[in-house]
């Protein structure tokens, strides 16, 4: 990239609904002041969707260069998708039409394509902190066929009872404020995220890259795999222990009445909960908070295999 930046000028087009987050804009700003002939925009979608293109075009004397395809640098993108890309050359009247759709989207979309520096831009990334969706797993995994998920003490932990839902429980509900602040999606765009269960023999379950869910009655949801074929208990609501990982991936252990755990869990939500008894109980605490009231959590010691 250097290289091609002393030659000519590169246009970044970077979206704000979901992964570039301020830290993200600050790296993007110091590289615009190092290499002149980049210019960075940022979309700021003026409908509530994903500004979801993976495009680069290059253009030559005699041709048109463009590279499309699927590959996200998020959990998912990294973790557990098929991805693809394709690398196509256009001459004449196809690279013609093709750089005339370029750049009419550009001109078009122009009050929404802003500066790094807007103030607008600003508050909207803001938004994303916390998210830690991108690209950040090569620095925490280690060479062995395996590696600790490395749970540290201040990771936030979600308990929350989940509810029946007409016996569809394996769709679990949760409020708006822990779907948006803990497992950060956003209402009015689906966003994923990428959890993995920890069973209470301390198995680990496949990977999973859930879309949230959101339907008209106020609900919000993430499909829970380690909850598949299970009836919904009758002693008492099944509890679910997530953990949000630096990586910004989540892992979690289900618990049923009976199940090892499962009278800690109550018990700290007996605690902690401060809301209405009619609620099902959902309480954002520390590993370390969790740890003191459940010693020997199978999460603690969880291994993530290597990628």
């Amino acid at each position: 990239m250097a290289e091609l930046l002393q030659d000519a000028d590169f246009q970044l087009v970077v979206g704000t609904d979901s992964i570039t987050d301020t830290a993200a804009v600050a790296k993007l700003t110091a590289l615009e002041k190092l290499r002149p002939r980049l210019h960075v925009k940022a979309f700021l979608s003026p409908v509530p969707s994903l500004f979801h293109p993976k495009l680069a075009w290059f253009e030559h004397p005699g041709h048109l260069s463009l590279i499309v395809g699927s590959g996200n640098l998020t959990m998912g993108g990294l973790l557990s998708n098929w991805e693809a890309m394709i690398v196509t050359k256009l001459t004449g009247a196809e690279a013609t039409a093709a750089l005339h759709e370029i750049q009419s989207f550009i001109t078009s979309q122009s009050a929404a394509l802003l500066p790094l520096s807007d103030p607008t831009v600003t508050a909207r990334v803001a938004v994303n902190d916390g998210n830690e969706r991108t690209l950040r797993l090569a620095a925490t995994r280690a060479s062995q066929p395996k590696s600790p998920a490395a749970v540290d003490g201040d990771d936030e932990v979600l308990v929350a009872e989940i509810p029946a839902s007409g016996g569809r429980w394996k769709q679990a509900n949760f409020d708006r404020d822990n779907y948006e602040n803990f497992f950060g999606a956003r209402v009015g765009s689906q966003r994923r995220i990428v959890l993995q269960s920890v069973s209470v023999d301390g198995d680990l379950g496949d990977i999973e890259s859930r879309p949230s869910v959101e339907v008209s009655s106020s609900n919000y949801r993430f499909e829970l795999a380690a909850a598949a074929g299970i009836p919904y208990p009758v002693a008492g609501p099944p509890i679910g222990t997530f953990v949000r990982l630096a990586t910004g991936q989540f892992i979690y252990t289900l618990l049923l009445p009976g199940d090892a755990g499962y009278a800690d869990a109550a018990s700290f939500l007996e605690r902690r909960w401060n809301g209405p008894t009619r609620e099902k109980r959902r309480v954002r605490a520390t590993v370390n908070d969790l740890r003191q009231a459940w010693p020997d959590a199978p999460l603690w010691d969880a291994e993530l295999p290597d990628l």
